[in-house]
């Protein structure tokens, strides 16, 4: 008898979870469009500067949509799963923007593409970090970002209750990881993370950070 899969603590998502879940042909963040958050914060004029580096970019449909609102841009996006890179970069072929882009796979618990980077979005990457993997994470990050370099997050809240996914933020815990990591956050605030669970999306925390 299979129970209830408990919430991630300290002890985060294994790595190889992701390319089960890709291999099962069904990832709960594939949602075949980009997020809802992403899109949000591109009219609001987030995201603005270059080159840009798409976290964790899984399949790309978030950072074809930077490429649409940010005509400029180069992007960089970057996966730990042979498969979504794979898409990623067919995505970005299809949507005529692979002479802005390209797309590594890679750890980005040990590396991040080279920079520097203007931007960096990570759109539900975060949130699957153990306590001992994250801040060797944000430290990459914030290595690989310009002086003044924005980062934008979307990460699971702890007021989202369903079983299993990421682990879930407080906000203060949020804020103060971040800040441990270098970064001044400068907006904070309640948003949802779709995914192909989440008839409404998940409750979640969309953030904006500066590099000191």
């Amino acid at each position: 008898m299979t129970g209830t899969p408990p919430i991630p603590g300290p002890e985060g998502v294994p790595s190889q979870d992701f390319q089960l879940a890709y291999d099962s042909g069904s990832p709960a963040w594939c949602i075949d469009r980009a997020q809802g958050a992403v899109l949000e914060v591109l009219e609001r004029g987030w995201l603005s500067q270059g080159p840009l580096l798409d976290a964790g970019c899984g399949t790309g449909e978030n950072l074809v949509a930077v490429c649409h609102h940010r005509k400029d841009l180069q992007v960089v996006g970057a996966d730990l799963v042979p498969a979504a890179t794979r898409r990623a970069r067919e995505q970005l072929r299809q949507a005529g923007f692979e002479d802005r882009g390209r797309v590594s796979t890679c750890d980005l618990r040990k590396e991040v593409p080279d920079g520097p980077f203007g931007s960096i979005l990570d759109a539900g990457v975060l949130h699957v970090f153990s306590d001992a993997d994250r801040p060797r994470y944000l430290a990459g990050l914030h290595e690989a970002l310009v002086s003044g370099g924005e980062l934008v997050t979307i990460v699971f809240s702890d007021a989202e209750t369903s079983p299993g996914g990421p682990r879930r933020y407080a906000r203060e815990e949020l804020r103060e990881c971040l800040e441990n990591a270098g970064f001044r956050v400068t907006d904070l605030e309640a948003c949802r993370y779709e995914t192909i669970r989440h008839e409404e999306g998940a409750r979640g925390w969309l953030v904006r950070a500066l590099r000191n």
